[in-house]
């Protein structure tokens, strides 16, 4: 079976402003030559502590930005983040991202239904049939994306204020895979909601993950969401990944940092 994702030699730098009217800005290395496979149907979760590089790093497995230099490729073909967005629509096709923020992924203007059937519309998904049942048109597809993450079917008429945290989450997740993408990535997903709720979105990426033959690539700082959610993990620091391997490497780490995460974990006597 062909892997989801290859990287190979990503390099991602950034210019810093200039510290002077003469000198050109630094150079700051967010990404420093990682190469990393993921299999298909794995579930990937990237860790490490702030400013180690993960967002970025999945923003490159994404397309949703370039790298300066090295290559992704999903599925055997180049990701170009600088080609066209018509050059890209395969890939667009292909991947869901759910963000941190929920309700700042979400306009405020837009009825729900209108958010969920974004994707479809800027990708030109065609219908799938000509009658009348859920999911022969791109209403029939919101309706069972918002089905399956439980929220109601009165919710495509409703917007995003009207909704509690937790269930606006649901929302930009019915967006990120309304359109049957093959690969998932989620940028601390997580992170903006309660141990209650988040339990339930863990619950709900797994039974989604199953149920779709999804490729999840999660980045998180919260290591219990990693080992509930994840098999495979890669530990980053200083823009490498140190270490990497199933996530059961978290009950005897090798590495440093994959030790110093581990034990700052928050735990009850």
């Amino acid at each position: 079976m062909t892997d989801a994702l290859t990287a190979v030699g990503l390099h991602r730098t950034y210019r810093l402003p200039r510290r002077g009217p003469f000198e050109p800005g630094p150079i700051r290395t967010a990404v420093d030559g990682v190469d990393l496979v993921v299999p298909a149907g794995a579930r990937l979760g990237i860790v490490g502590e702030s400013g180690s590089g993960k967002s970025t790093l999945v923003r490159l497995l994404a397309g949703l930005e370039a790298p300066t230099a090295g290559t992704v490729t999903a599925s055997g073909r180049p990701v170009v983040a600088s080609a066209s967005a018509a050059a890209m629509r395969w890939f667009r096709r292909e991947t869901g991202v759910v963000f941190q923020d929920p309700y700042a992924s979400l306009d405020p203007r837009m009825r729900v239904g209108q958010i969920v059937a974004e994707p479809l519309r800027a990708m030109r998904v065609p219908v799938s049939g000509s009658g009348s049942g859920s999911g022969s048109s791109h209403a029939g597809m919101v309706a069972s994306a918002l089905e399956r993450v439980d929220l109601p079917s009165d919710a495509v008429d409703r917007y995003p204020h009207e909704f509690s945290g937790g269930q606006r989450q649901r929302i930009a997740i019915a967006r990120a895979i309304v359109h049957g993408p093959r690969i998932l990535f989620g940028d601390e997903p997580m992170s903006a909601l309660d141990v209650v709720v988040r339990a339930r979105v863990i619950e709900l990426f797994h039974s989604l993950a199953a149920e779709l033959g999804l490729t999840i690539v999660l980045v998180s700082h919260d290591i219990g969401v990693v080992q509930r959610l994840c098999d495979t993990i890669a530990v980053m620091s200083a823009g490498r990944i140190v270490e990497h391997g199933p996530v059961s490497l978290l009950d005897a780490p090798t590495h440093p940092v994959t030790r110093a995460l581990v034990e700052a974990a928050p735990t009850l006597p």
